[in-house]
């Protein structure tokens, strides 16, 4: 087995689980809008302290549980029918591109790269009016997924 094989096979591995990763972000993210939808954003409060009641209680500053009962008040009280939609349609997309990278669609890959740039533009667009960290986090995975899916275009025509 060559370097430039053994090299293949890595990236390959580290595009897989990246694409499972990705998978998994979208099922969370079709899950998030379901929850939403279906009213549970206004209970996040409730549920954040009521999970986290014993480990206040030991440890009023502890980090973890600070946080996360923290981020769940900032859950807007408006209209969520904008989440509902972004996050049905960005877990629904990923999750239709990474099926099609994973069965090896020829159309797969720029279908991938196209669909990611809309979002990250989308998203920068949304964070330069709005802000929020999740948004710049979202953005960065979307870059990286598009790295190594462009490195994976790359490497399977050379050996193909």
């Amino acid at each position: 087995m060559t370097a430039e094989t053994r090299n293949h096979r890595v990236e390959h591995r580290v595009f897989v689980a990246t694409l499972v990763a990705k998978g998994a972000l979208g099922v969370v993210q079709l899950l998030t809008a379901v929850a939403i939808y279906l009213g549970l954003a206004e209970k996040l409060p409730a549920i954040a302290q009521w999970l986290f009641k014993a480990e206040l209680a030991e440890d009023p500053n502890d980090f973890l549980a600070t946080q996360i009962v923290s981020l769940v008040g900032l859950a807007p009280a408006s209209d969520l029918t904008f989440y509902t939609t972004y996050f049905s349609a960005h877990g629904a997309l990923h999750i239709a591109v990474v099926i099609a990278l994973l069965y090896g669609a020829s159309w797969a890959h720029h279908a991938a790269i196209l669909v990611l740039w809309a979002f990250v533009a989308y998203q920068m667009f949304e964070w330069m009016t709005v802000g929020g960290t999740a948004l710049l986090v979202l953005t960065a995975i979307d870059l990286a997924v598009i790295y190594i899916t462009m490195r994976e275009r790359r490497s399977s025509k050379q050996l193909g």
